[in-house]
């Protein structure tokens, strides 16, 4: 018979401040291009954490930079065909995000 045991954990005390902006990690790899939201730090640290939109128009133009540079890691992927068995073709309207 086993018996449910209630665990708690404390918080730790994080009040430290850190300045930067929000940034995307966009990598090729063997099945696709990878993107990733972190957090890149005043003093160069790379954080893994949420991009964070604070208006609509910020963040549709993080989106258009964003889409820039996935077509560009495509392109770059199908010259080198770092991609085996992708499909490296442009966006369908099915691919359309509304």
């Amino acid at each position: 018979m086993s018996e449910d045991k209630k665990i708690e954990a404390k918080p730790e005390d994080r009040s430290e401040q850190i300045q930067g902006r929000s940034i995307f990690i966009v990598e090729t790899t063997s099945s696709g291009i990878q993107v990733k939201t972190g957090f890149l730090a005043e003093d160069g640290r790379v954080l893994e954490l949420p991009a964070i939109f604070p208006t609509q128009e910020y963040a549709l133009s993080q989106i258009d930079e964003l889409r820039k540079i996935v077509i560009q890691h495509f392109a770059q992927a199908q010259q080198v065909s770092a991609l085996h068995g992708v499909s490296l073709e442009g966006p369908s309207p099915d691919d359309t995000i509304q």
